[in-house]
């Protein structure tokens, strides 16, 4: 399981805890749809605002290595465990297993999904959010496609994942766009590797004075999956 080099106070990560909020609100309406009840595993879990949300539908428990970040989920009252998938063993299996932003940081993904799916019940749900290497937006941008990053060390296609997931024995339920909540000021700052978009988007959203706002965005190549293990 991956884990940071570095394990300080991201500062800024902190500072969109209401937008993350906000997408956990739509991420559980979609997978409750599935299934209703239960137990729950977020792996990498951060400092647990999507574990909040969740918590008002099941039972959840957190996987985080970040001992910052496992603090702060902890603070919040959040059961956290700080271990690696293959040490990981719960008291009982688990309904659903929550990777959100995760697959593509593992160094060995048929290893840990091995991992995963000895953690979950025969019929439980594994949720899943990464980028599509195949969409439009990855052919079009290449090298400067914004899930080219250095940690990141997988890059999945629909049909890839959907082989992986196969392989180990489970059936594909769900696949739509995840439905990122994010303010103008965040999508102004995350264009920051394509400057003259930046200037643009940023100069019109001042204009107007409305950085503020929230939106939901759905874009092709954020992948968001619900498998169902057979």
């Amino acid at each position: 399981m991956f884990r940071n080099d570095v394990d300080v106070v991201d500062y800024a990560y902190l500072k969109n805890q209401e937008q993350r909020i906000a997408t956990a609100m739509r991420v559980i309406a979609k997978i409750s749809g599935f299934k209703s009840h239960g137990r729950l595993l977020d792996i990498g879990c951060s400092t647990g605002d999507f574990l909040l949300v969740a918590g008002k539908v099941y039972a959840v428990e957190g996987l985080e290595l970040s001992d910052w970040a496992a603090d702060a989920a902890e603070g919040r009252g959040l059961t956290i465990h700080r271990k690696q998938l293959a040490e990981f063993e719960p008291g009982a299996p688990y309904d659903l297993i929550t990777l959100r932003g995760v697959i593509e940081h593992f160094e060995f993904p048929v290893q840990e999904l091995a991992n995963v799916s000895r953690l979950l019940k025969p019929g439980g749900l594994v949720c899943l959010w990464t980028g599509d290497s195949d969409s439009a937006f990855s052919k079009l941008l290449g090298e400067r496609w914004w899930y080219i990053l250095g940690q990141h060390i997988q890059y999945f296609t629909r049909r890839s994942i959907e082989r992986l997931f196969l392989g180990q024995g489970y059936s594909l339920i769900s696949s739509s766009y995840y439905p990122y909540v994010m303010s103008l000021n965040t999508i102004a700052k995350s264009l920051a590797r394509y400057p003259s978009i930046e200037r643009i988007f940023k100069g019109f959203i001042t204009r107007l004075g409305i950085g503020y706002w929230n939106i939901t965005i759905r874009l092709p190549g954020e992948m968001f999956l619900i498998f169902r293990k057979d």
